[in-house]
């Protein structure tokens, strides 16, 4: 996963304070297709790559107000 920069890290940190129902809608998507990976019979990887987002990204959210409350540094710029 590419590392956000601080200005997303509070965005998001934002969000699932006010909003803690993106974090559920996320964590119960994660779960519905970590339920549907037993069934992709033919062709699981693209299911198992969305399991994976899905977690990463629920992580994330979940993890944001933290990363923002003890001073997460951003990546540095990669300008070229």
């Amino acid at each position: 996963m590419i590392r956000p920069d601080i200005r997303v890290i509070k965005a998001l940190a934002v969000t699932a304070r006010q909003y803690p129902e993106v974090l559920e809608w996320l964590r119960d998507w994660r779960q519905h297709e970590l339920e549907q990976l037993p069934m992709a019979v033919n062709n699981p990887a693209p299911l198992q790559g969305r399991c994976q987002v899905l977690g990463e990204l629920y992580k994330l959210v979940k993890d944001a107000p933290d990363m923002a409350a003890k001073g997460y540094t951003s990546p540095p710029s990669s300008q070229t």
